[in-house]
């Protein structure tokens, strides 16, 4: 009797944990915009009515909403991965207008900016944020009639935001109880998520833009990049390859303001990676490329170390990389990342070429900067 008393009151509580999981999942849009909303508001009522009882609300507001967001236990580490992207990015061109906040344009750029966060998540999501994106540019412009100080209505513009996303939330809310479930409610809640690593990917790829592939022909900027690569060069050429071209991927200088462009400029830099400017718009970040002596590989000297590259003629492409990467990467790519010397990565890439050479694949012999350009974008392509 014990044990078929179990049964039931263990499916009542995973009953009740789903049901609890489904609600915040559909008022996930509404609490985050009544955060966001309470946070600035507390800020902006503690500077206008210093004396006011009102100005404690958002403090009990913002835990209750905190709580309801860890109550959330469903999301994978991918998903927090791409769903975080974007707002630090916007996070951190917030920081960068709030410095700015002497000029009269900055509570409508602060709009525009989470207009257009919205609108990005709305393209990466598939799913519609009309209210959040017109109601964040309208929350900035009507701002500019309240006759306050630019912080004051910067912060009265982020409280709008907030207000907007909320009004985007219960929307949502209103389309559950009519019957539309929004599209996340049935997304798999699994370890892996395909459709997330599709979604970082379309993010990333937007805000840095498409990558151009340009071939470097100036000699002495060649000779620096061999100079600063010199150790790893010679070990590939010990390994049976010569170095070829260099590859400069682009920038646009435009994209800087977005953050994420800025800190990869940094990053690079203090790796002291090879960079030069393009045609007065671009920033090109210059890889060398080596191609092996029987014409089956190439291999470059990337950011975290080096990768080798093999194409085949059905389409497929072999990416073997000396450090652990576990990112995402489009169809055909057949990778192998794992921590290893450079000569035990190039023994590892031969073995499964011979693998899926054994299969009928056969190897695509080009060895042009075109062949290798085709081959880095399939592998970063937005799929």
């Amino acid at each position: 009797m014990e044990q078929d008393n179990k049964g039931p009151e263990a499916k009542t509580q995973n009953g009740f944990r789903d049901k609890l999981t489904t609600t915040l999942r559909v008022m996930g849009v509404f609490i985050g915009g009544l955060a966001i909303s309470s946070y600035f508001g507390s800020v902006l009522l503690m500077i206008r009515m210093p004396h006011s009882n009102w100005r404690f609300a958002p403090f009990v507001i913002l835990p209750i909403v905190l709580v309801l967001g860890l109550l959330r236990k469903d999301d994978t580490k991918v998903r927090v991965v791409s769903g975080c992207l974007l707002p630090v990015v916007v996070g951190g061109c917030v920081a960068g207008l709030f410095f700015m906040r002497a000029h009269d344009w900055v509570p409508v750029a602060f709009g525009a900016l989470f207009a257009i966060f919205f609108w990005a998540h709305s393209k990466s999501t598939k799913r519609p944020y009309l209210f959040s994106s017109v109601g964040s540019l309208l929350a900035g412009v009507l701002s500019l009639q309240v006759p306050w100080s630019i912080e004051q209505r910067c912060l009265l513009t982020l409280v709008g935001v907030g207000l907007a996303m909320s009004l985007q939330g219960a929307w949502v809310i209103v389309r559950y109880l009519q019957g539309h479930p929004p599209a996340e409610v049935f997304e798999p809640t699994g370890p892996s998520s395909k459709s997330s690593d599709r979604n970082l990917v379309r993010i990333i790829h937007w805000i840095l833009g498409t990558v151009e592939h340009i071939q470097i022909f100036f000699p002495e900027f060649e000779q620096r990049i061999r100079t600063r690569y010199q150790s790893e060069i010679s070990e590939l050429n010990n390994l049976g390859f010569d170095y070829s071209f260099s590859d400069g991927q682009s920038l646009s200088l435009f994209r800087l303001p977005l953050l994420l462009p800025a800190i990869v400029v940094i990053g690079l830099w203090f790796k002291r990676r090879p960079m030069t400017l393009h045609g007065g718009t671009k920033i090109l970040f210059v890889y060398p490329v080596l191609i092996s002596r029987n014409k089956n590989s190439f291999s470059e000297i990337g950011d975290l170390g080096v990768n080798f590259n093999t194409a085949f003629q059905d389409g497929t492409i072999l990416v073997s990389k000396c450090y652990k990467d576990e990112s995402a990467l489009g169809p055909m790519i057949v990778k192998y990342a794992q921590k290893a010397s450079i000569s035990d990565t190039w023994t590892e890439h031969q073995k499964r070429i011979a693998a899926l050479e054994a299969e009928g694949k056969r190897v695509d012999r080009q060895t042009s900067f075109q062949a290798w350009a085709e081959i880095s974008y399939k592998e970063t392509a937005p799929w």
